[in-house]
């Protein structure tokens, strides 16, 4: 079976593309590799990985991923609230528009199981009360409502698409990101002995990469359809520091600034029904980022490479594959 991953090279798609590979299947991976091709150079070898080195917004190399292809499974997108706001009309093409292609493509080609990564941010702001897919959906930011029009433009195709709704992931990854709110937290406490904490008082569902990953498969395997809520457990921003203070021993810092102001908790009883289960949790985060410290695998968390926004926003030659001036306008950047 051949597996077709838009992002296959991202935060969660290199961590799926080895565990696709590990259990037999056909990978090829359509990424345009903004943040590199470090997470899948050691891939390359392996007879069953391809590597499409594309943009999802050609439409041409796009038709042309799909030949030959059981699954689609869309990754790709600018992902997060400040990187897709730099520049939203690029933001759109890719979260938006090249995102109701891909859906109308697969349908098109016969392609039965599409699966799309959405996220559990489309609930915006909805404390006190435990959400599930059927509830009210509030998107407050740019990239949330992207990812919500790309769910109804999913959903209007004659063929029942899988929508995951994820929740905020962690948990450590070949293309490893310090902008996701427990793996920063990890390394502040480890190198800095001090966690800043913006609020706190925010509820957000968690999900571990590892288990994001095991949750496609298995909708790949069990032929599921419909909207699906993926997570491992509900906390509080300030909860998750203080379960990271118990263990590692650190300060915590709370600020008023640039506080998140969404908040929401989520059941994830209905994938759970279908039959997945999340295995991994905060500890297990914590003991492979302490790992990766100490083998020097990873160094400087500060790292731009390890933040969308700050790659986006600060590589000339990413501006310049990402933002096409003619197409998309120019970022104005000083």
């Amino acid at each position: 079976m051949r597996v077709l991953i838009t992002g296959g090279a991202g935060y969660l798609g290199s961590v799926l593309s080895r565990k696709l590979l590990a259990r037999g299947y056909d990978v090829r991976v359509m990424d345009a590799l903004w943040y590199g091709s470090e997470s899948i150079e050691d891939l390359e070898k392996n007879d069953k990985f391809e590597l499409i080195k594309e943009d999802i917004r050609n439409l041409v190399p796009t038709v042309k991923s799909m030949i030959d292809v059981d699954a689609v499974i869309h990754l790709a997108s600018i992902v997060g609230m400040p990187a897709s706001s730099i520049e939203p009309r690029t933001s759109e093409e890719i979260n938006y528009l090249a995102t109701k292609n891909i859906a109308e493509l697969c349908q098109l080609h016969d392609i039965e199981t599409y699966i799309f990564a959405s996220t559990c941010s489309v609930y915006g702001f909805q404390p006190n009360k435990i959400i599930t897919e059927k509830s009210h959906v509030a998107p407050l930011d740019f990239y949330a409502k992207q990812k919500y029009l790309s769910e109804r433009a999913t959903g209007w195709l004659n063929r029942s698409p899988t929508i995951y709704r994820f929740g905020t992931l962690f948990g450590l990854s070949p293309r490893m990101r310090f902008d996701l709110v427990i793996n920063l937290f990890v390394a502040q406490a480890l190198t800095d002995g001090k966690i800043t904490v913006f609020g706190g008082k925010q509820e957000r569902p968690f999900l571990h990469v590892s288990d994001a990953a095991d949750s496609l498969i298995f909708g790949i395997e069990k032929n599921i359809t419909g909207t699906y809520n993926v997570i491992s457990e509900n906390m509080t921003i300030l909860q998750a520091a203080e379960r990271i203070k118990k263990i590692i021993g650190c300060e915590i810092e709370i600020s008023a600034e640039n506080e998140d102001n969404r908040s929401y908790r989520v059941s994830a009883e209905k994938i759970k029904q279908v039959g997945f289960t999340p295995l991994k949790n905060l500890d297990d985060t914590i003991k492979e980022i302490k790992d990766a410290f100490s083998n020097k695998s990873l160094k400087d968390y500060n790292d731009v490479k390890y933040n969308n926004y700050k790659t986006l926003y600060s590589s000339k030659e990413v501006q310049k594959e990402v933002f096409i001036e003619g197409i998309s306008g120019s970022l104005n950047l000083p």
